[in-house]
């Protein structure tokens, strides 16, 4: 299991925007979320990378939980998002431009590595500090 989502909710005062929600997604795996404007879909997205604190529920990534870690500590073990940027960087590879919204985003939080599976370059030898670094889970 690479991502497991169990009963996460997340409650604005007496309102549920998610309520219960759960997912499990294998290496690989492609899952589309749709549903109408305001029907909790970056809500639960939000919950699962950390952006928002779940009311209830866990999130486990690699059978680990990570449902109190930070959205920086989530980004080093490979989870993260990005934002909805209505144009791509002409010249990138898809793979560079999806990329475009960790490395904005780790400036704007602190500065910290990126998540170990975004390999866009090689060391040799090997850079412990770099982005390409081997994922570390905490104590």
């Amino acid at each position: 299991m690479l991502l497991e989502a169990r009963d996460v909710t997340k409650a604005f005062g007496s309102f549920k925007a998610v309520d219960a929600a759960s997912v499990t997604l294998e290496p690989g795996d492609i899952l589309g979320l749709i549903g109408p404007n305001g029907a909790g879909k970056s809500t639960f997205f939000n919950c699962l990378t950390g952006d928002l604190v779940s009311t209830s529920g866990k999130v486990l990534f690699e059978g680990h939980d990570i449902t109190s870690m930070t959205p920086e500590a989530r980004a080093q073990l490979g989870l993260a998002r990005t934002f909805q940027v209505p144009q791509t960087f002409d010249g990138m590879t898809v793979l560079e431009n999806v990329m475009i919204g960790g490395r904005t985003r780790r400036r704007a939080r602190s500065a910290r590595p990126a998540a170990s599976g975004w390999r866009s370059h090689a060391h040799s030898p090997p850079n412990p500090r770099c982005c390409c670094s081997t994922k570390r889970w905490p104590a």
